[in-house]
């Protein structure tokens, strides 16, 4: 646990590190909507129940952009890992995710400008997900999910974070 914890903060350290420039302080004109607008989601999330722990952690990085991972636990064996960053480029903001451990599999998804909730990520040639949805439905509480298909059937996974105290 203490080396995946670790992982993490190394993780998080290069993300931020890298020399890339993006106009975080341009409001996109495709989807009319600025990192200022999602930084509702910086800070530490879980969710906790009888069978899992989830953690989510975002920051806001020294070139604007959001950079986070997540991770999921059955009792103390992780069972999931992943490493996001949230950035402006080629006018857009994008959310990339790349799952941790033996087969790393990095997806660039896109914000969309005509989706029903204003955080809605996509990225169509991914078959699932296709689709990732931040929402803040009330304060300091996160409903996410993915959507996509699995074997052309319709698939979605909820999750449910509280800001962590």
């Amino acid at each position: 646990m203490k080396n995946l914890f670790l992982l993490f903060v190394l993780a998080t350290a290069v993300l931020s590190c890298k020399n890339e420039t993006t106009k975080t302080d341009v409001v996109p004109e495709k989807t009319g909507v600025t990192m200022q607008d999602l930084s509702w989601v910086i800070g530490d999330w879980t969710n906790i129940n009888t069978q899992t722990q989830s953690y989510e952690h975002w920051e806001k990085a020294a070139d604007g952009s959001f950079v986070g991972e997540s991770m999921t636990m059955r009792q103390t064996d992780t069972v999931f890992a992943e490493r996001m960053k949230m950035y402006v480029e080629n006018d857009a903001i994008q959310l990339y995710i790349e799952t941790v451990g033996d087969n790393p599999n990095p997806v660039v998804f896109t914000l969309r400008q005509d989706a029903e909730h204003p955080f809605t990520f996509e990225n169509p040639r991914n078959e699932f997900p296709s689709q990732i949805v931040y929402t803040n439905p009330e304060a300091n509480t996160i409903h996410a999910w993915v959507a996509g298909f699995i074997d052309e059937v319709p698939q979605k996974t909820d999750f449910y974070f509280k800001r962590a105290e």
